[in-house]
């Protein structure tokens, strides 16, 4: 720093102050800053001892002090530190007080003020013995430059402690999730039997911003399968977790979990009665499969129809009679819900995707195609299901080239019946 610039028309800084200045750079922390200050000034103003400041989630904590009391604190009640610190930070420059019955204090705030707002680092607190003897304008102007420029120093810490806080936070965010997402996984069930094969196509936050799947073999047969998303407000995880839980009581109640459009019925009654009027609400398919018999029964809640690649890598959808897609589960307690059954020969694959996943692949260029993944999965179709993953994975994670999609919120089910 060009020392030539904290000079205040003829003042001229005392050589500790300057050397002070020049050593700003090899301090590794507030504390010391402060404490190499208080040093510096200590003997400027004959003081007793002094203390140094701060204010944290609104309470006053002494970070450092030198001199002959324990604290400021002793000195002063905790009110009259409050009303004190606050006086002297609106004055935004050394201040003195004497107070009867007590010693004379000086006050030395270090805020820095060349940003757009304010920052607050603390306070010095000096207490002299005489009547402020040697505290004239020239030393009253050094010493306002001096914290002036120490508090610029002080910000320097301020941003590097608030960036150590944040990747903190990240990290402790990231490992949240991935114990959310080890719980859902424990939750949903396995990706494989003897005679169906299951694939997962998702983000590591999937769990986390309400997609869900969840897959339960009740024989070597009977395989049931959910998929879904949360849609609309924040606890989007909360409900599918509620969801998933709602789902491992059901699969032993056959009367319910072999026939989808009561499962259906059953969640979005759970749903209503706890999110109702919450503008909260959840796309949910779900099918049961007989691998013996090839074939599989399900229902739809406004969840995206699946799409179903024949041997000959044929591709078309499971639907529901046109017209009879259910509402969203959550939004009525008169819903209804319809169910079908379809015949899937062996060596078929199913791919059923959240409605981002297609709305996203859609999306190319500037244009919209509903066209363009049923054309990828025509091609990648004869691939095994690992590769097909991968496949679909690498193209959709390609952002910027004609006819893929950003990787953004994605889940998709993929599952292959045994020929």
């Amino acid at each position: 720093m060009d020392i030539t610039q904290l000079k205040n028309e003829n003042i001229v800084l005392p050589i500790e102050f300057i050397s002070f200045i020049n050593e700003l750079d090899k301090f590794s922390s507030k504390k010391e800053i402060a404490y190499a200050l208080i040093n510096i000034l200590l003997p400027k103003f004959s003081a007793k001892f002094s203390s140094y400041v701060e204010k944290k989630e609104d309470s006053l904590s002494v970070v450092c002090q030198i001199g002959e009391s324990n604290s400021v604190k002793n000195v002063f009640n905790k009110e009259m530190c409050e009303q004190i610190y606050n006086w002297v930070m609106s004055q935004r420059q050394l201040a003195s007080l004497k107070i009867p019955g007590k010693e004379n204090f000086i006050f030395v705030p270090l805020i820095d003020q060349s940003t757009s707002q304010s920052i607050e680092h603390g306070l010095l607190v000096f207490c002299i013995a005489d009547d402020l003897i040697g505290i004239n304008k020239e030393l009253n102007v050094a010493v306002n430059l001096l914290s002036k420029v120490t508090s610029l120093f002080m910000t320097r810490f301020f941003r590097n402690d608030n960036e150590a806080s944040f990747l903190r936070l990240q990290e402790d965010i990231s490992s949240e999730l991935k114990l959310t997402a080890k719980l859902q996984k424990s939750i949903s069930g396995s990706e494989s039997n003897e005679k169906i094969l299951f694939s997962v196509l998702e983000d590591g936050s999937s769990c986390f911003n309400g997609n869900f799947w969840w897959i339960s073999d009740l024989n070597p047969d009977i395989t049931l399968v959910l998929i879904g998303q949360v849609v609309g407000g924040l606890p989007s995880s909360m409900v599918s977790g509620y969801v998933l839980g709602e789902m491992n009581g059901l699969k032993t109640r056959a009367e319910i979990s072999l026939k989808p459009k009561e499962v259906l019925s059953h969640l979005n009654k759970q749903l209503n009665n706890i999110f109702k009027s919450t503008g909260i609400s959840v796309n949910a398919w779900y099918g049961v499969f007989n691998v013996g018999a090839r074939n599989v029964r399900f229902s739809n809640a406004n969840h995206p129809d699946p799409f179903l690649i024949g041997p000959e890598q044929q591709v078309s959808n499971l639907i529901i009679h046109p017209g009879e897609k259910g509402n969203s589960l959550g939004i009525s307690m008169s819903s209804n819900y319809e169910e079908t059954s379809s015949f899937i020969s062996g060596g078929s694959k199913l791919i059923i995707c959240t409605k981002d996943l297609l709305e996203q692949a859609s999306k190319i260029g500037s244009k919209y195609d509903p066209t363009w993944l049923p054309s990828v999965l025509e091609t990648l179709g004869g691939l095994s299901l690992v590769e097909l993953k991968r496949g679909l994975e690498n193209i959709l994670s390609e952002k910027h080239l004609p006819g893929t999609a950003q990787k953004l919120s994605r889940l998709a089910l993929l599952l292959e019946v045994s020929s």
